[in-house]
């Protein structure tokens, strides 16, 4: 395996895991499998390019914007319609969040049309010099924002008092409830938290590469395939499932080519359900 196939992939990976970090934190709390998440990677994008399109914004000054609005989204989807479905049945919220995910495909195809659209920016095609190899510059931009938000996430989990009412409703949303915490604002901050996770990574990805209304189930799938190998319960695994799969996926594209780039990805989904269901890189509680 040459250097810049391990280069590659570990850069893609970090891509990878930030649209898997929300995904397995809602998860992770909430026990609910949120089918919409790819709608808010792509949601994400497609609010940047109101901005970087359309008024010739860069993209990372768009980015906490797009993450901002994608919160307000998704905080009262959870907040007044996902939350009391998950009260009443634990699979209500998984048929609720596959609606949600047609829902927007139909709106971004109605708002933007259905033609491919990117987000330009002068460092989307660019290459800079990496161990003395050449890689694309947004693809080491988005593994420095994925570890930085990656680092942020386990920090407000594990060191703040909202990551402790977050552990709380995680662990036992009954006690939690009579301990005084609003479990319904704690899930719905939750949702808001990762949809704006999602929104970042959907801003990267717009850059990288281009992407159409339907763009957001392969981006679900990749985002589920990490939290297969990452397992419920660390943040860091997150990061080092999405760094595992995009390296399996470069050398799987320089070996048989790039037919086999979503193959790979799906297999390892599969794999490691059926061999390791509890995940590669499980520690325990969400940190």
């Amino acid at each position: 395996m040459s250097v810049e196939t391990l280069v590659a992939g570990i850069l893609t990976g970090g891509l990878y895991a930030l649209i898997g970090l929300g995904i397995s934190i809602v998860f992770g709390v909430l026990g609910m499998m949120n089918l919409a998440h790819g709608e808010f990677v792509i949601g994400g994008a497609y609010l940047a390019s109101l901005l970087v399109i359309g008024a010739g914004w860069d993209p990372l000054a768009v980015l906490p914007l797009a993450m901002i609005a994608m919160a307000l989204i998704a905080y009262p989807l959870q907040r007044y319609l996902l939350t009391p479905l998950l009260r009443a049945s634990k699979t209500a919220p998984l048929v609720a969040t596959f609606g949600l995910l047609l829902l927007a495909e139909a709106l971004f195809q109605a708002a933007f049309g259905s033609h491919p659209k990117s987000l330009p920016a002068p460092y989307a095609a660019a290459g800079i010099g990496l161990f003395g190899i050449r890689v694309q510059a947004i693809y080491v931009i988005a593994f420095a924002l994925t570890v930085v938000l990656c680092t942020a996430t386990h920090l407000l989990l594990t060191k703040s008092r909202a990551g402790s009412a977050v552990r709380a409703a995680a662990a036992d949303p009954e006690t939690a409830a009579i301990l005084g915490i609003n479990v319904g604002r704690v899930y719905a901050m939750t949702l808001a938290g990762a949809a704006a996770l999602a929104a970042a990574g959907g801003v990267m990805t717009g850059v990288a590469q281009s992407f159409t209304p339907s763009s957001g189930l392969p981006l679900l799938l990749t985002g589920f395939a990490v939290m297969a190998l990452a397992g419920i319960g660390t943040v860091g695994g997150v990061l080092l499932a999405g760094v595992t799969l995009g390296v399996l996926q470069s050398v799987a594209v320089a070996l048989f080519g790039g037919g086999w780039s979503n193959v790979v990805v799906y297999l390892a989904f599969f794999l490691v359900l059926a061999i390791r269901p509890q995940g590669l890189f499980r520690r325990g509680a969400t940190a």
